[in-house]
């Protein structure tokens, strides 16, 4: 299966719609943003995604993380920051035979050419966010597209000639309502 592991506060810092709330010190609310935006991409692609954080103070989680709507968020450590944790990440797969199936998001150049080396693709963050991007507009088309075939048969529903609504009506449920008097073979032959 394939994963895709993100360096959270590098991407954070690269998108135009979350870096200026790090500067004006809202990190917690840029990272449930970016959270947000990777679990749409994850439910879009069945792509496992893994986001990794510097710790800044928090109590480390030993790499095990948390999930959040389906993404795993990981907390580095004091001393263990979000690119020790990508890196080890990175080296286990390749351990495994499984570097090949990993994808590190992040502009990091010494982190690039780290997990390269070990096996794994890289992509930037411009590349990654036109893939979210890309996502959610396949999202958004997709649920147009079933809101349109919702409201064609609420549509057809409303040309249908009542009297023939009525008659079908009674086909599915025979014992609704009155007896027809009607012509339409209804029985009393």
């Amino acid at each position: 299966m394939a994963e895709l592991i993100v360096d959270g506060y590098n991407i954070v810092h690269a998108w135009p719609e979350l870096a200026p709330l790090i500067k004006s010190g809202q990190a917690e609310e840029a990272r449930r943003r970016l959270i947000d935006m990777l679990a749409g991409y994850s439910a879009a692609t069945g792509e496992h995604v893994t986001v990794v954080f510097d710790a800044h103070g928090r109590a480390r989680n030993h790499g095990a993380g948390e999930q959040i709507d389906g993404v795993t968020v990981v907390f580095g450590s004091k001393g263990q920051t979000a690119d020790h944790v990508i890196e080890r990440r990175v080296s286990i797969a390749s351990h495994r035979g499984d570097a090949r199936s990993v994808t590190v998001a992040t502009g990091d150049r010494l982190q690039r050419d780290l997990v390269m080396a070990m096996g794994a693709s890289v992509i930037g963050p411009e590349a990654l966010r036109q893939l979210v991007r890309g996502a959610q507009a396949d999202m958004d088309r997709h649920n147009s597209r079933r809101g349109s075939e919702s409201s064609f048969a609420n549509r057809l529903e409303g040309r249908i000639d009542p009297e023939v609504r009525r008659r079908l009506e009674r086909l599915r449920r025979p014992d609704s309502g009155p007896a027809d008097t009607g012509d339409d073979h209804g029985g009393n032959g």
